[in-house]
């Protein structure tokens, strides 16, 4: 009997190791195991680092969630009165206007000084490898800096864009942080400085993929520098020209650093963004959830863009866009 026992308990081993016994992963099993072992790591930074703070801000923007709330870890449940109480509120408006302002101006001059600096670099001339390097140190600076820097060109009576202003004989003594108009113009140039190598790099390695056949073909058949481009470069760059364009709307509207730096908002909320209210509104006023409400009106924006992209891209995907 306990040789049987012996010799069940042996064979019950040798299944084991062999792979022949049922719970045996086999090949399809043990890459199955490899693939969830690399998904593993993303999907729990994605559920830890996105999905439970997304969670949070929309439940946050559902409750009457102020600086008590935190101790007790939950609000008082109010629907969507947070929604209305921002999207009826006058610098809700203001910042909504001064976002669309601020986002429209930075994309197009960014976009087009961008775009020319490309097409400059684009060229073969002594230096250029040189200069396509120092565009970056716009990009790469932390915006706090760029922000400080600017503040202090635009301080009067001594910064240097009144200096300037007073050289030209323009004006002098402009008080740039005393209006909402001229605070947003400040905020708006800070931010085109800042975003142009950004523009400028990804549009000049897209330059590099434009088949040279295709501009001397142009050439040959009578087409100018103008008509090369327009009919040529621009058509084949279309993806990449999405890619750019989608991106700056989605970095540009979520600005927040130069605005804080430059004008904290002020004067009187005047130039407040979306961005700087939803932060004003939590970290200021302690109203978390009129915070959260302010900034999901944002993500909803961006979400809409990222969707119309997607859009463009399929519908382009044809015709030069995204394969």
């Amino acid at each position: 009997m306990q040789t049987v026992q012996l010799r069940g308990s042996r064979q019950s081993v040798a299944t084991a190791v062999t792979g022949t016994g049922g719970w045996h992963l086999g090949q399809e099993g043990r890459q199955r195991l490899v693939y969830l072992a690399f998904i593993a790591p993303a999907a729990a930074f994605v559920l830890i680092f996105f999905a439970y703070p997304l969670a949070m801000d929309i439940v946050m923007s559902l409750e009457n969630y102020g600086f008590l709330a935190i101790l007790h870890g939950h609000g008082i449940f109010t629907g969507l009165a947070n929604y209305s109480s921002a999207l009826s509120s006058s610098v809700t408006h203001r910042a909504i206007i001064n976002t669309a302002i601020f986002t429209a101006a930075s994309i197009i001059c960014q976009f087009v000084i961008g775009f020319a600096m490309a097409v400059y670099f684009n060229r073969r001339f002594w230096g250029a490898e040189t200069l396509r390097r120092l565009i970056l140190i716009p990009w790469v600076m932390p915006l706090v800096a760029a922000g400080t820097m600017f503040q202090l060109v635009f301080t009067t009576p001594t910064g240097l864009a009144d200096e300037a202003l007073r050289t030209l004989g323009i004006a002098h003594n402009v008080a740039w942080f005393s209006s909402g108009a001229l605070s947003l113009l400040v905020i708006i140039i800070a931010n085109i400085w800042a975003g142009v190598p950004f523009n400028a790099i990804l549009l000049y390695s897209g330059l590099q993929d434009v088949p040279g056949e295709l501009l001397e073909a142009a050439s040959v058949d009578g087409a100018g520098p103008w008509r090369r481009f327009l009919s040529v470069t621009v058509p084949t760059m279309r993806g990449v020209i999405l890619i750019v364009l989608m991106l700056g709307v989605v970095y540009t509207v979520k600005a927040f650093d130069l605005v804080i730096i430059l004008t904290d908002g002020g004067p009187a909320n005047e130039s407040q963004l979306l961005s700087s209210w939803a932060y004003t509104q939590a970290f200021t006023n302690f109203d978390f959830g009129h915070g959260a409400a302010v900034g999901n009106v944002l993500l909803i924006f961006c979400l809409c863009v990222g969707l119309i992209y997607l859009r463009m891209s399929r519908d382009t995907s044809g015709t030069g866009g995204l394969r």
